[in-house]
Order: structure tokens, then sequence, then C-alpha cells
């Protein structure tokens, strides 16, 4: 109260008050005993007196010096004379020392007044705990409520957005289905202007691994790779297709993010993971999804060479692929670009599709998922020793064996770099006629492609020693500064992308692909595969540069050799246009023939008996260590499995290394470390049944006038046989059976019309090469009954159940199945073929389940009147009363193409298990006509037979070891085998007591 801050008066009363207080001497000794701060008064007395000494009555004079003599008394120390004056050197000493005691007060103060606040606030949070709790729970419960409403809504929002976008896919992809239907050539919204005119290569594959179906595309390059004969290819895409605008959009990545959350929400998905698929022209990363029922991949954004028409046609889809678990045949761990980072699926409808993952951790880790999944139809892969003993035995051919190991040794049809190897076979081709008996038409297979001419040798074995030279002296010096590698004898490598590329230059997709691997140019016209002759004497003795070996196709691919899309490869020095390749006088100049000739000469006896020298050098012992050095087969350091990019430190050196993995080649897996052993020789007579008449007089027929040496097989009815006879003659009139089918155990059903045979089989084992598949169910589905209603009798000893009742807006002319029950194809007097998913349940009375809906296919216009299935080559052939011919793709169920030329109804197809040709016959009331055609609709021949053919079938012994048959029953009673290369008679198979009667099946 002393302080210079309050007003006068209340300070000469506070001194006039402690001077009078009767106890004050008591009152200041407590003071000073309890309290700092007592010693603040002098200085405060000190300024009150000097400032305002002049306003001070004598008596309030008196006081304040009264008060100093009782603080003095007390204990105080006075510091300054009670006289100051505004002049003496005390007066700016005293204002410092009541600024510093302020200050100290001040704090004072303020800690009194915080604890005071603290002493209250708990005084009230006392009195009010009960009261501020409630409030506190309230508060709580208001914002949690605001926070569920919130979020309850903004969760409507997403799934709302989300389900719209799920619902656009579905909504596309039901749109794509009709229009996959509706709008092909044989539809009714066929619009012939944007239709695609070109084809290219289907990557589903057929038995053993091969690839020969085409499917319709837009080529997609400019008109300068083109001759400008065939122009006209390319106007169609520059219309627009059918209901387009249904497909253009800018959501990929959003139609990403809904197609995962439909997953997430239709499946318990158990796993996924981020990798990138990798196809022979594209690369598209996205993220792999295991569920319970199905496997997906799901692409970040659109793949990037995607084009429509293929998304229309049902060749492609923009961001997704799906495989149902019961489709899965099998995964293998695959290298990709000599990283074990690779994954690769086989499914049992023929596709492929190769994954690569970020890391071996991850790619195993998905391995790991696969395996404990529930795969109805996996399979145990093929190893080593189980195929070379198959192999060793007879019972696997030179392709199928070749195949496998390609297979095992990672190879993929999906991988340019690890295309599959074969080698080359035929060393003539330019003789008229071809002998496939004689040695001196192979080449060496015990040395590589390029020393086939033993003066080659020289020239390759002193660029190894040099190099190992200058490789010595690199190590000796120790200098990283130079870059160097291990001696070599050949600088390129037998496979590699530049080689699958230039040998199918002329078949798209790969056309695309090697413009874009050539800087968008054609090589030169002298360089371009145009000459098989020339392609041999290149890689095997002319070019240090071309040791190409040969790829699979040239065993059964003859679209390779064809310009059947017409590109512009130029005119050669010579001025010859480059065109088809030119093939050699012994094959006719027909590219058929010659795959079918070349496929015989692989499997012949002297290729048989030297094969297992070839897989020495490329997947053998000679494939790396001295063994290879000793076989001059040293390639590029590069090129071997094992090279470890991530070691190389030095970034350019790292870059060189990198650059080397994508263009010189691969070398495959080695697979074997001692040497493979040799077909038995007493083998080959048991697998060419005409080598045992060598020397005998013969009659027999040949398949070619210009080729000797080819193995018609080992089947009934083969000229290398003897003439069958018959062995078992049964009558049976309980039922008019028309039909006979034989199923590959060796039994045979015989059933009536209006009927058809249901089999389930075992899953196959996956061994290439023996029959193992078994028959563990099998039913007979009828039709035509009253009340049509479809029913299946399924044990002999009681009435037919029913099945399934069909539109009553049509009648069934016919009925079709897949032979595993998945699928049935109901062709009816519309011409409408009516599909049904099926699934084989027990649980059922009928022992069939129909799943999902029914699809019907468009296409026909007339009856249907048979429906043939091939599933090998995932495809299905229909024929109507107008004598049209539909080829159909099992898989998408969808239209491939037609087979057009009978006048008539067909009523007979056949299809080949092993080659995939296709014959239709169509019957008039005297005589039929038999047309052979290719998977690919191409025609192959037309026979004329005087006598009706009710019914035919093809052998299917294996492709290379046989010239298969057709046969067909007669109306005069005779079953007559005809050549399934040439469609000639073969032989006629003749029994007395049949004479005169029909051949029904």
């Amino acid at each position: 109260m002393l302080s210079p801050v309050v007003e006068f008066y209340e300070r000469i009363f506070v001194v006039f008050y402690m001077v009078k207080e009767i106890k004050h001497r008591e009152i200041f000794k407590s003071m000073f005993a309890s309290s700092p701060w007592v010693n603040s008064l002098l200085p405060f007395l000190h300024e009150l007196l000097s400032s305002y000494k002049d306003q001070m009555s004598n008596s309030q004079q008196d006081n304040i010096n009264c008060l100093f003599g009782l603080l003095k008394k007390s204990g105080s120390r006075l510091l300054f004379s009670p006289e100051i004056h505004n002049n003496t050197p005390d007066k700016g000493k005293l204002e410092q020392e009541i600024k510093t005691v302020s200050e100290q007060l001040e704090e004072e103060k303020q800690e009194w007044l915080k604890r005071r606040h603290q002493h209250l606030s708990r005084i009230l949070y006392i009195k009010n705990e009960s009261l501020i709790k409630n409030l506190a729970d309230s508060a709580m419960e208001v914002t949690q409520q605001v926070f569920r409403m919130q979020n309850k809504e903004r969760k409507e929002l997403v799934t709302h957005l989300k389900q719209s976008m799920t619902d656009r896919i579905q909504i596309k992809k039901s749109w794509q289905d009709l229009v996959q239907q509706l709008t092909h050539e044989k539809a009714i919204w066929f619009c012939p202007q944007s239709y695609p005119r070109s084809w290219q290569l289907d990557p589903t594959e057929g038995p053993c691994r091969i690839r020969k179906r085409m499917q319709r595309c837009h080529l997609g390059i400019s008109e300068r790779y083109i001759s400008p004969k065939f122009w006209d290819k390319l106007t169609a895409e520059k219309v627009d297709p059918p209901l387009l605008f249904l497909f253009e959009d800018d959501h990929q990545t959003s139609d990403s993010a809904a197609l995962m959350y439909r997953l997430y929400t239709s499946e318990k998905i158990q796993f996924t993971c981020g990798c990138t698929t990798v196809s022979p022209s594209s690369e598209s990363k996205g993220e792999l999804l295991i569920g319970e029922r199905n496997v997906y991949f799901v692409a970040d954004v659109a793949v990037s060479d995607m084009n429509y028409t293929q998304v229309l046609l049902g060749n492609k889809d923009q961001l997704s692929m799906t495989w149902p678990q019961m489709d899965i045949k099998e995964f293998l761990p695959r290298w990709y670009q000599l990283k074990d980072v690779g994954l690769e699926i086989f499914l049992t409808n023929g596709k492929t599709c190769l994954l690569a993952f970020s890391s071996t951790e991850e790619r195993n880790q998905t391995l790991k998922q696969l395996e404990n999944v529930e795969l109805p139809n996996l399979v145990k892969g093929e190893n080593m020793s189980s195929i070379q003993q198959l192999w060793g035995s007879g019972r696997m051919t030179n392709f199928e064996y070749l195949t496998l190991l390609n297979k095992i040794a990672g190879r993929s049809f999906n991988d340019l770099m690890q295309y599959p190897i074969f080698p080359f076979i035929i060393r003539n081709y330019e003789n008229e006629e071809l002998d496939l008996s004689n040695q001196s038409l192979y080449r060496d297979l015990s040395k590589p492609i390029a020393v086939q001419d033993k003066s080659r040798e020289k020239k390759y074995i002193e660029n190894y020693q040099y190099l190992k030279q200058e490789y010595e002296k690199f190590l000796s010096k120790n200098d990283e500064t130079f870059y160097r590698v291990a001696p070599y004898h050949y600088g390129s490598h037998y496979s590699n992308s530049g080689t699958v590329l230039h040998f199918l230059v002329r078949l798209p997709p790969f056309t695309k692909m090697f413009l874009n691997f050539q800087d968008n140019h054609f090589d030169l016209p002298d360089r371009t595969f145009h000459n098989m002759a020339i392609t041999w004497k290149l890689s095997s003795y002319q070019s240090i540069s071309d040791v190409k070996e040969l790829i699979p196709e040239f065993f059964f691919q003859p679209e390779m050799f064809l310009n059947s899309e017409g590109f512009d490869f130029g005119t050669k020095q010579t001025g010859d246009l480059v065109w088809d390749v030119q093939l050699p006088s012994w094959c006719q100049g027909n590219a058929r023939l010659f795959v079918l000739i070349h496929r015989q000469a692989l499997e012949s006896p002297y290729v048989s008996e030297n094969i297992h020298r070839w897989i020495n050098l490329v997947y053998g012992y000679k494939q790396q260590g001295d063994s290879a050095v000793q076989a001059i087969n040293v390639f590029h350091p590069a090129t071997y499995f094992g090279v470890d990019v991530d070691s190389e430190k030095d970034p350019v050196h790292r870059q060189a290394l990198i650059t080397m993995i994508k263009t010189y080649g691969q070398t495959p897996k080695q697979l074997l470390r001692t040497p493979h052993p040799q077909l038995p020789p007493y083998l080959l007579t048991q697998i060419f049944p005409s080598l045992a008449n060598v020397g005998k007089p013969t009659t027999m027929i040949s398949s070619l006038s210009c080729v000797k040496g080819l193995n018609w097989g080992d089947y009934v009815g083969s000229p290398d046989c003897p003439p069958p006879a018959v062995i078992h003659r049964k009558e049976t009139r309980s039922v008019a059976a028309v039909k006979l089918i034989a199923l590959q155990t060796g039994e045979v059903f015989g059933i009536r019309n209006e009927s058809c045979l249901l089999t389930m089989c075992s899953k196959d084992r996956g061994v290439i090469g023996i029959n193992t598949t078994d028959v563990i169910w099998a039913a007979i589905l009828s039709w035509k009954h009253p009340d049509g209603i479809l029913r299946i009798t399924n044990n002999p000893d009681r009435s037919p159940v029913n099945f399934l009742q069909v539109s009553p807006y049509d009648q069934t002319t016919c009925i079709a199945s897949v032979p595993d029950c998945r699928l049935l194809f109901i062709g009816g007097r519309a011409g409408v073929i009516t599909v049904y998913t099926t699934l084989h349940n027990t649980a059922k009375k009928s022992h069939l389940q129909v799943l999902g809906h029914k699809k019907q296919l468009y296409g026909h216009t007339c009856p249907i009147t048979t429906i043939t299935v091939c599933k090998s080559y995932s495809i299905f052939v229909s024929a109507s009363e107008d004598g049209l011919c539909i080829i159909w793709d099992l898989n998408r169920l969808s239209y491939v193409r037609s087979i057009e030329g009978h006048t008539c109804s067909v009523n007979t197809i056949a299809i080949s298990e092993t080659l995939g040709d296709i014959v239709t016959i169509s019957s008039a009331d005297v005589g039929s006509i038999m047309m052979l055609h290719t998977v690919n609709a191409q025609l192959v021949a037309v026979h004329n037979c005087e006598d009706r053919i009710l019914c035919a079938a093809y052998s299917s012994a294996a492709e290379g070891r046989s010239v298969n048959v057709i046969a067909g029953g007669l109306s005069a009673g005779i079953v007559r085998l005809w050549n399934s290369w040439t469609l000639e008679p073969v032989r006629d198979l003749v029994d007395e007591a049949l004479k005169g009667k029909q051949i029904l099946r």
C-alpha cells in the first residue's frame, strides 16, 4: 500500500495507521520474522518523503519519520538518509531500488494470484465435479453421434460412387457380350465398313503347346508398310465399330479401383501382391489377387496397346484377367531377364500367363499361396527324369520331348527373349524330291548350327583363344577401368527376340513388334526372311553373326511363311519381290505341306537316333564348362543364367550388362550335367513299322509323290500295317443304335438318334505322350420328348431323369457337350445355339447341374444340323441346312469365322485332335462332297464321293510319326480312309457282312 502506484492520500493513511497502532512494535517484529519483503517499505517511505514533502503537513512528516524510527528499532537497515533531495546522488539509487522492489512485488503478486486461482479452481471443481463430468460425457456423446452420422453419410457416398463405377463395368461387359454376338459378319448388326479384315495369332495353345489358331484384328500400322493392293484392309480401322461410344472414356484408373472393389466385395480375397504381366508385345503393371474361387489380375491402367476392336471381339480385356481356380492346370517358377522373379500359369483351356514380380521373395510367397489353394485340375509338373523315361521308351515323340524340355528349361511363348528353341533339321532345301531315309539330308546334330561346315570351326576357335588371352591379361592387371568379359566363340546367340521376330515377321502381331524392334522399319529386303535355303546357308556357314536355330512354329504353323496381309518388304537386289517365303520344291511350295513334312523329318529314325546330341549342346553338359569349349559351343557370358546385375557397382558397366541381357539372348537353363542317353535302336522298328518292311517288296502307296520315307504310322488301316481284319462281331436288337462313340479308354458306347453321350473324365495327369484319362461318369442325354424336356439316363436300370426345360419357341435339333461336362450346346431349328454352363454334381438326381445364365450364339439362319467340339484346339464347329459351317471359340463362346462352299445341308463334321483340321461333309440324294479346311478355315482340298458319306472320324496317331487318315462310313457298307494331308483315298475297309448296309457311325 506504500508503493508509488498508490494514491498519495492512501499512502499517508497507511503511515498514520501503522504509527498509531498500539501494538506496532510487536507487529513489526512479527513481520520481519515472517516476510522478507518488509525492507521494501523503506524505499517507498523515502520516495514518499522526498517526492511529497511540500504537500505534507508537519504531523504527516512526523509520522513518516516516526515510522522510520520504528522500522530501524525493529531491525531494518536504512539504505538512505530520511532526507533525500532531488539533487542528491541518492536520488538515482532510490529510483532504481524502488523499481527493483516493485518488480519483485509484482512477481510475488502474480504468483500469489496464480496459487489463489488454482486453489479456487480446486474448490470449484470439487464442488461441481459431478456436474462437470456429466457435461463432459454429454459433449463426448454428442461428438461421437455427429461423427457417426458424418461417417455413415461418407461411407454411403463412397459406396454409391464405387457401386456406380462397378455397375458401369458390368454394363460394359454386358454390352461387350452383345456386341460380340450381334456384330460379327454373320450377325444382324454386322457393319462391314468397320469389321476387321486382318488376322493375327491367337495365343491359345493346342496339344503339345501348339499355337496355330488365328483371330481377327486391326493391324494398327501405317499404309507405307502395306502393299497398295491390300490398303483396303486398313480402311476398316478408320471407321468406328458399332456402339464404340459405350467403351470410350478416360476412367481406366477409376475402373481399375472399382473392379478391385467389386472383387473384394463379391469374393473373399486371401492374398494380394503387385506384379507385371508379360506378353510378347507389352507389359502391364497391376495387382494379383487370390480369392476363394478365382485368381485375378487387375491392371493399374488399360493395356497400352489396346484397341477397342480387340475388346469388342472378346480377344482382350482392358483391365483384368480372371482365372477360375478349377481352370488352373499348372504354375511354374520362371526367370525373367535372368532374374529368378517370374511365375507362369497354365490353364486347362490353353491359355498361359507370365507374371514378373519385383523380388524372388514376393514370387515365392505367391507360389506358396497358390500351393495352399484347392485346385481341382492341378497336375504334377513334368520333371526331367519322367519325360526322359517316356521318350526313351518310345511313348513320346521328339516334338513332344523338345516341347517339354523347353518348358522345364523356362522357355516361354510369352517372353521373346526366352522363346522355345527347336533345331534346324534338314540341310537340303533345293532338291526336287526328298528322301527322309537318306542321312545326308540332315544336319549334324552333334555340332552347333554355326559349324555345320567343318571349315568354320577354325575361325571360332581362334576367336575364343584371342578373347581368352585378352581376358587373362585383364585379370592379371586387375584394371577395373575397362569392362571385360570371359571368352566366347560366338558374339550372337541362336535364340533372342530378334531371331523370333525375324522368322515371324509375316504373322501379326509379331509384324508390329518387328517394326518397333527395327525403329519402325522393315529389314533390308535381302536380309528379310524370304528363302529357306538361304536361311540355312546363313545360319550354318555363310554368316559369322547369324547362328539362328529354329522356333517351334517351323513344325506346325504354315501362316508364318505366307504374306497373307500384304506387307511391303521391298525388292531384293536381284529385282525379285519379297513376298511369301520361298519353300523347297519337295513340298510343292505349299506351306502346309512343308510343316507336315518338316514334322516328319523331326521324327525320322536318323533324328530320333541323334537328337540327344543336340540336347547335350543346348540343355545338357556341353552347354557350359570345358565340354562347351571343346564342342565350340560357348556364347557371350551375358546370355547365361547366374549373371548378377545387382552386384555390378559401376553404373556404366551395369547399364551395359542390362543391355546385353535384353538384346543378346538367353541360354536355357542347364538340365543335364551328364551325357543324354541315346534312344535304344531296337525301339525304332516299334516306332516306325515301315522299317520292318525295308528290303521287302511292297505295294504301299505314298502320301506324297515328291517325298520318300514318310511314315503312315501304327493304327488300324494304316498302309504301314497289315490290312485290318474283323475280330469281333455282335448283333443287338434291343435298341436301334445309330451312333458308336469310342472313348480314349477304349470303351465304345452305342446310342440312338436324338441323344448324345455325356462323359466326365478324371483330370489329366499332365504327361504328354501317354493316355492318362479315365472316365469317371457317363450318361445319355435325350431330346425330342413330347413335353420338350431334356432327360438324362445315368443308370441303365432306371428311367430317364428330367434335366432341363428348353424354350418352347424352338425345337432342339442337335446337342453336343464338352468332355468334362462344363458346357452343353443345344442347336435349334431357328438357327440359334444355346449354351449352358454345367457342373457334375452327384447331389443332383441327374448328376448334372446348370450354373448361371444361358448364352445364345447367333450366326445361322437355318436349322442347326450338327455341332462338333474339339477341346484340344478350344473350338467347336456348327453346321446348318443351308451348308454354312461356323467355327466358334470354345473359351470365349464367340464367333471366329465361317466355312462356306457347300450347296446343301452339312450333316457330318470331324475335327482332327492333332492338327485341328476340319472336315465337313454334305450329302445329296446320290454321293457326298467332302471339304477339308485348316483350323483357320483355309481350304485344303475338296473330294467328291460317289457314295453318300454318313459319318466320319479322324485317326489321332502322333503327328510326325504318322500321316493320319479320315475314316468315313459309306452308304455302300464300306469304311473308306482318306489321306488327311491331301484328301486322297488311301484304302477301303470291307467286311462282307456289311456290304450294302449303311455305315452310320
